[in-house]
């Protein structure tokens, strides 16, 4: 539900005219893979932010999401962070078109909880293309996310990042240890390599004034990191590379 609404939120944001609609539930079910009240869930947080309202067959965008300024929120090396996920997804379209791959396209995903240069904390969901997740699962390791770029040698030739205030929905609010709808720092980075070919992108939320909470997993906090990266590598490169 969290990955889905952001990815409606950068589609509102990043093509959306207010008064226009959306797909359908139907439709974005099929688009995405989710099950209907995953859907519904995503729709409603946008409700509530004030960007979408209901109609009888989708729902209409009443507003874009406003980015006053640009941030880095990216996790430092000051402290390893918290890998929650990684594995392979076909791309839907919105994410297909950021990442600028064929839709359905295989891609990594990886997750984290890390801590921000100020000392607060981000909840960091970045999207890798085929080849350069190919290089980034061969580097050992469980650094934050952008040393292990430079360690593949997959060093961006620029980086393009908006970024705005983003009310908490009840993942991210768990995640972070903030209450849910609590304002977050919320960002969208595009990394484009020296041929002009997008890398990787990212969606960032961030609680500058905050800690990165311990897990709440208690089997799964006990578990080695080099374990989980372990185990992940062998899902993704099962799913990503292989293209299934």
């Amino acid at each position: 539900m969290r990955r889905l609404r952001d990815l409606l939120r950068i589609a509102v944001a990043g093509r959306g005219i207010p008064g226009d609609l959306l797909p359908g539930e139907d439709e974005l079910m099929v688009r995405h893979g989710v099950p209907r009240a995953a859907v519904r869930a995503a729709l409603g947080l946008l409700c509530e932010e004030g960007l979408l309202g209901p109609g009888p067959t989708a729902h209409r965008i009443l507003a874009r999401p406003h980015y006053p300024g640009r941030a880095a929120v990216t996790g430092t090396g000051t402290r390893l962070p918290r890998w929650l996920e990684r594995t392979g997804i076909a791309a839907p379209d919105v994410l297909a078109e950021w990442l600028g791959v064929p839709v359905g396209a295989p891609c990594l995903r990886t997750e984290c909880v890390s801590a921000t240069a100020g000392g607060g904390a981000v909840l960091e969901t970045h999207y890798v293309t085929t080849a350069a997740a190919a290089r980034l699962l061969a580097v050992p390791g469980t650094g934050p996310f952008d040393p292990q770029l430079s360690e593949a040698g997959l060093r961006p030739a620029s980086a393009g990042t908006r970024s705005g205030p983003v009310p908490a929905d009840p993942d991210s609010a768990m995640l972070l240890g903030v209450a849910a709808g609590a304002p977050l720092l919320g960002a969208e980075r595009t990394l484009t390599g020296e041929d002009g070919r997008v890398l990787a992108v990212s969606v960032l939320r961030a609680d500058p004034a905050g800690a990165v909470p311990a897990a709440r997993d208690a089997a799964a906090s006990a578990q080695p990191d080099s374990s989980a990266r372990t185990a992940s590598r062998v899902s993704a490169s099962s799913g990503v590379l292989s293209g299934r």
